[in-house]
């Protein structure tokens, strides 16, 4: 396929992001499998709080691992695996389908919904200022709308429902990206806004971390380069630039990846 990308991104996922979604516009195709390793280093001098600002410092380090395979041409299963400093963090499990591919003036519109669940994999820290998330247990409603443009770059839009179990809040998230890709080179550019539908926020008095709202925004992208043998590396940051119930957080992280092609034998005596 002429548009076909292989690359992948670093994803972890809480309430505060450490990258973007796991689902975007392309597919793998059938019986193709995309494994990526990465580590990244987050660094936050400030939260957002409901009085505004405040000083509080924390680093983390993350190490991550995300596959993504193609069950049919149309269909990908994709898995996420965080660990963030000493623990496993949320684990997730997607689904996303292209529904259709429209033409638009010798442009081509991609349609793909995806559904997933993301949970705790370890019994992690949540009610400090170094908490990694709020053990949230959450199904995602994502919808992707992808489309061509000249001279190898793409264009997203992608909005995203996070149906969290009690006590954690709910959330929605909006996001654009512009995309380019041409011979061994893949970059990108995207914002993303999170807004949370709790009530809480911090300082509040015996509050439970696990019940604060999350508001952010968030800018960032990536830069992969295709290496030989379906080997490829990438370098990718973010930055929060506001919020509520978050940090100030900037997050660089570099990462290998890896294509596998399994075709189906041929038995020579059935010919």
């Amino acid at each position: 396929m002429k548009y076909k990308i292989t690359f992948f991104l670093t994803f972890a996922f809480f309430t505060t992001n450490f990258s973007q979604s796991a689902i975007d516009g392309f597919l793998k195709g059938k019986n193709v499998l995309d494994i990526a390793v990465s580590a990244s280093y987050q660094t936050a001098e400030e939260y957002f709080g409901n009085a505004g600002r405040f000083i509080y410092r924390r680093d983390l380090v993350i190490i991550n691992a995300f596959a993504e395979y193609g069950i049919t041409e149309k269909l990908d299963v994709i898995a996420t695996l965080p660990f963030i400093g000493d623990k496993l963090q949320d684990g997730g499990l997607y689904f996303k389908y292209k529904l259709a591919d429209l033409s638009l003036k010798n442009q081509k519109l991609s349609i793909i919904p995806a559904v997933g669940i993301t949970t705790p994999l370890s019994n992690y820290a949540t009610q400090s200022g170094q908490a990694i998330g709020q053990q949230a247990t959450q199904i995602h409603g994502h919808l992707v709308l992808q489309t061509t443009l000249p001279a190898g770059f793409f264009w997203q839009v992608q909005g995203a429902y996070h149906f969290a179990l009690d006590p954690v809040p709910s959330s929605y998230t909006f996001s654009s990206k512009l995309m380019f890709n041409r011979n061994k080179i893949y970059a990108d550019f995207w914002y993303e806004y999170q807004k949370g539908l709790g009530t809480n926020t911090y300082p509040s008095a015996g509050v439970d971390f696990r019940t604060l709202t999350v508001d952010y925004q968030r800018i960032g992208g990536v830069l992969f380069y295709k290496l030989k043998n379906n080997w490829g590396t990438f370098i990718n940051g973010s930055y929060i630039f506001t919020g509520l119930d978050t940090f100030l957080a900037t997050t660089f992280s570099v990462g290998m990846t890896k294509k596998l092609e399994f075709k189906k034998k041929i038995n020579p005596k059935a010919e």
